[in-house]
């Protein structure tokens, strides 16, 4: 009696063991799925961003700087869309100027790799002030762990503009200032939806000759990439706003 009771035991404890090891197990397996899962969906929104920059670049660089441009995008459970507003700022001589939303993409703190403070630039450059160029206007930048407006990501990927300086001669400098601009609307889930405005010349408090320092800063917390410049003479700004329609 006291044999079979110490048997049953045993059994007992051993399927409790084999129990317990299959649910770490499947507890593994799940997280390990869902991180790959996650990094492959910031693959996939890469290519979706280097897309869309490439676009706006065109849009941007065209004789008239406007039109409507429309995406569908990837949807899955391990990462959420955003803009985030006030990313970027642009200063002149210490005073903000504008501020920019950055599109973001962030999947959560269990599925994320990238230790805080990680950049990665993946399209465009860590200086993000262009002199006399045209092109490369949109950063494209994969970061580690951060907080960004109130959510908290293991990693994001964030598709934000670059300012550009163009010189006109005769001490004359012409800003040409991308601004992103969010609007949810619930409808539009499965799309991402850029309304390119025309540009209109800004020159109030700049047309007078002077030294203007310029600075220019995207990022969040110790995730910061910047841009700065000095010029000497008068300016003019062109803000061409870019209203970014999200679901």
């Amino acid at each position: 009696m006291g044999r079979g009771l110490s048997e049953i035991i045993s059994v007992v404890i051993m399927m409790g063991v084999v129990i317990t090891l299959g649910l770490i197990f499947y507890i593994i397996v799940g997280i390990n799925f869902g991180r790959a899962s996650a990094s492959v969906s910031i693959s996939q929104v890469e290519t979706l961003f280097d897309n869309i920059a490439t676009d706006l670049d065109s849009a941007l660089s065209s004789p008239i700087p406007s039109g409507v441009l429309g995406y569908p995008v990837f949807m899955t459970n391990y990462g959420t869309y955003n803009v985030a507003p006030s990313f970027c700022s642009l200063t002149i001589n210490g005073t903000i100027v504008y501020s920019s939303g950055g599109v973001i993409f962030g999947v959560p703190s269990g599925y994320g790799s990238m230790p805080s403070g990680y950049i990665n630039v993946l399209l465009g450059s860590r200086n993000l002030i262009v002199v006399n160029e045209s092109s490369n206007l949109f950063n494209v930048v994969l970061y580690g762990a951060a907080t960004v407006s109130g959510m908290h990501y293991g990693e994001f990927i964030a598709l934000y503009p670059r300012v550009a300086v163009f010189t006109m001669g005769d001490g004359q400098y012409e800003l040409l200032v991308p601004i992103l601009v969010g609007r949810f609307k619930p409808n539009l889930s499965n799309l991402l939806v850029f309304n390119v405005t025309y540009p209109i010349p800004v020159n109030y408090n700049y047309n007078s000759p002077r030294t203007y320092i310029i600075n220019y800063t995207c990022g969040v917390d110790n995730e910061i990439v910047n841009g700065g410049i000095k010029l000497d003479g008068k300016i003019e700004i062109l803000p061409v706003y870019i209203y970014v329609y999200y679901g």
